[in-house]
């Protein structure tokens, strides 16, 4: 974009952003469902606060993150502050809420008496979060 022409939209960006919002909320839906219907809900001052860890962990990881990323694509023709505003809000709302999922499941160990990072489902996680935020800095 070195040489003043900006870009063209490819057509067929606008449906690939609804169907992957589409795609977003349907998985924001099922996590919510599942949990409610077969997991018996969310409450963070019970035994069901276990289950407020994968809800956040989609909705910040998967479905904020992807939404921070589609920004510059989405918004290519706003200001460029505004669009690096968008960008950097949503990555901080997703990271407070993984935080959030983080904090749910160590929290629920801990009320259990349960080992905290005994599988290989909790280091990869671990380490998918700190890579993300690592990632954030530079």
């Amino acid at each position: 974009m070195e040489g003043g022409a900006a870009a063209s939209t490819p057509a067929a960006l606008p449906y690939y952003v609804a169907f992957s919002q589409l795609l977003g909320l349907t998985l924001v839906a099922m996590t919510g469902a599942w949990l409610g219907l077969y997991r018996g809900g969310i409450a963070w001052e019970s035994d069901l606060q276990f289950n407020a860890h994968p809800l956040c962990m989609v909705i910040g990881l998967i479905f904020l993150q992807g939404d921070a990323l589609l920004v510059y694509r989405v918004f290519r023709n706003e200001a460029k502050r505004t669009t690096k505003v968008l960008h950097g809000l949503l990555h901080i709302f997703a990271l407070v809420i993984a935080l959030v999922g983080l904090v749910a499941v160590f929290d629920y160990h801990r009320k259990e008496g349960y080992a905290d990072l005994y599988s290989l489902h909790s280091w990869c996680g671990i380490l998918v979060f700190v890579l993300y935020f690592v990632q954030g800095q530079v």
